[in-house]
Formats: C-alpha cells, structure tokens, sequence
C-alpha cells in the first residue's frame, strides 16, 4: 500500500471520529432548543469555515468558479439535496428515535455513498476483485449497523421500563418514509465530491495544493445546503418562538455551538484530504470508512458519557459484536 493511500487512510479516520462526535458540545446546551443549536452550526459548519478555508487555500478563488460555472451549479445542486437529508435526518431521529433511526440512515448513507461512485463511473467494476471486496466490506458493515439498532433498541426499551416511562406514540410509517429518504439525500454531499471533480482540477492548475483542493467543492455545496437549514431553522423560530431562547446561557452557549460547527466541518475537510491522497477510492472506499468510523466513535463517546448506562449483557453484547463487525467491513474494504 503507498505511503500517499495510507495517509489518505488516516485522514479519513480522523474526519470519521470529528463526524461522530460533532454533536457532543450540544449536550452542554441543553436550556437551547434544537433549532437554536442548529442555527449555530449551520452558520459555522457550512458557511463560514468553508469559505474561510477557500480563500486561504485556493489561489484565484474566483477564476476557477468563473472557469467551471456548469460544475458549480451541479455541485451546488448535490449541496441542496444534502441539505434537504441533513434537515430529514434530525426529522428522523424525533419520530422514531435514536436507536430505530440512525441504523436506517447511516446504513443507506454509507450504502449509497458507497456503491453508487463506483455504479455511475463503471458498473462492471463491482464484479472486479476491487469491487467484490467492496461489496463484502459493505455487506460487514450493514450488519454491524442492524446489530447496533438491536443493542439501541433493547437498551432503551429497557431504559423506559426501569424509569416507568410511556413512550411516546409517533406515526412509524411516516417516520420510517423519512429515514429512508435521508438515507438517500444524506449521501448528495459525497456526490458533489465526485462531480466537483472538474473543480479541483482546475485549482490545482492555478496553484492550489491538492491536498486542499476539494476546499473549491465544500464552499459551494455546503452554503447551498445552508440555505435549507436556515429556511428550516427561520420556520422553527417563527413556529416556537425560540429566539427569545439566546437569552439563556449566551456566550457558553454560542461556543459550544460553534465547537460543534468546527468539528462538523473538519470532518468533511479531512474527508476531502483523504480523498485526494486515495484517487479514484475515495469517493467509495473512503466514504465508507469514514462513516462507519463515525458509527464507532459516536457509540464510543455515547459509552463514555453514560448513554450505556444501566443497558442489559444483551443489548452491551450485540453492540460490542456490531462494532467488531464495522471494524472488520472497514478493514476488508481498505485492505
């Protein structure tokens, strides 16, 4: 393996374990609803990080956008989608919870963002030995992701029986509708990667690092999908009127939202990093490493803040296996 795939290999785990935390700083907000975190980070995570690294590490910003104005408007359309997944994912999680919902979306989402590169550049590559290895690792990984929702399931069922709780009734078709299409929204973000190509060619031609050059791509489809969290967020607002929520907790409240954007958005840049190292596997070997590396780190940090506490040997067993099997898709597939 080169020393450049193995670099892209670890920046990829890097953007994998920020991808599965990002959400931790969040928990020191809780006076704040969820828009008003939410309104936070999408000003950080998808506008002004992105653009900040843009300038920084892309010379003749402008020219290249002006070079390739067909490939912005198709990358900015693949921001748009994924911004209409990010809304549907926080969507998902309210209607049938934690444990249901985020196996359903991260599964399509690694699934998706995996195979379907690899199905739109050359379909027949699936039957290469590449491709049959990427298809097992996928295979590993899908099972790992239901062993969690068994393990998530089994804890908080487990968690409402001990604190007597009713649980709350929601419409299970409509919510399991709308996992399913953040699955397949929630990968648009790895599609403006792959068709932004053309971009981050022609920023290395005007003298951009490589290592940088999908900093062209994040600054157009993350602020179009900015536009979607904030008319989400403006409804919020207006709906539970919670502006007047600011006024608790400001400054602490404010950095940890930010943190949250910071983290987010180092996830997608060392994503992008990584895939430059990797060439033509980074859109699909990469894609699935990082977010099963994000499964990983997001249950490890769950463990470490006490979300496992009080779950039974069984729901502890099947998530310990459906972690092993995550580990295992990851490695066959970077193998």
């Amino acid at each position: 393996m080169e020393t450049t795939v193995i670099s892209g290999f670890l920046l990829i785990l890097l953007a994998g374990g920020c991808s599965g935390t990002f959400a931790l700083p969040f928990k020191h907000n809780s006076q704040w609803k969820w828009e008003n975190n939410w309104f936070i980070w999408s000003i950080i995570a998808l506008l002004v990080a992105p653009w900040i690294m843009a300038f920084i590490s892309i010379p003749d910003l402008e020219s290249v956008y002006a070079h390739e104005s067909n490939t912005v408007l198709l990358v900015a359309f693949f921001g748009l989608l994924w911004g209409i997944g990010a809304i549907l994912f926080g969507k998902g999680i309210d209607y049938l919870g934690v444990s249901l919902s985020l196996p359903i979306m991260q599964g399509l989402i690694n699934v998706v963002g995996t195979l379907m590169p690899v199905i739109l550049r050359n379909p027949s590559e699936l039957l290469t030995p590449t491709g049959l290895k990427l298809l097992t690792g996928t295979v590993i990984i899908l099972a790992g992701i239901i062993f969690f929702a068994i393990a998530g399931h089994n804890r908080d069922s487990k968690s409402r029986q001990t604190h007597s709780e009713t649980p709350i009734k929601k419409n299970f078709r409509k919510g399991l509708i709308i996992c399913l299409l953040a699955g397949i929204f929630g990968p648009m973000i790895n599609f403006a990667f792959v068709y932004g190509a053309p971009l981050q060619e022609k920023a290395v031609a005007t003298g951009a690092s490589s290592l940088y050059a999908a900093n062209v791509i994040w600054s157009i489809a993350l602020s179009a999908g900015f536009i979607i969290n904030l008319l989400e967020c403006i409804r919020l607002f207006g709906k539970n009127q919670s502006w007047k929520t600011y006024r608790h907790r400001t400054t602490g409240g404010l950095i940890m939202a930010s943190l949250a954007g910071v983290l987010w958005y180092l996830s997608i840049m060392f994503y992008g990093m990584g895939g430059s190292f990797m060439g033509v596997l980074g859109a699909s070997v990469g894609w699935a490493t990082m977010q099963s590396t994000a499964i990983i780190a997001g249950n490890v940090a769950g463990l470490a803040s006490g979300e496992w506490k009080g779950a039974t040997r069984y729901a502890i067993r099947m998530m310990v296996i459906g972690l092993v099997c995550l580990i295992g898709g990851v490695v066959v597939i970077a193998l």
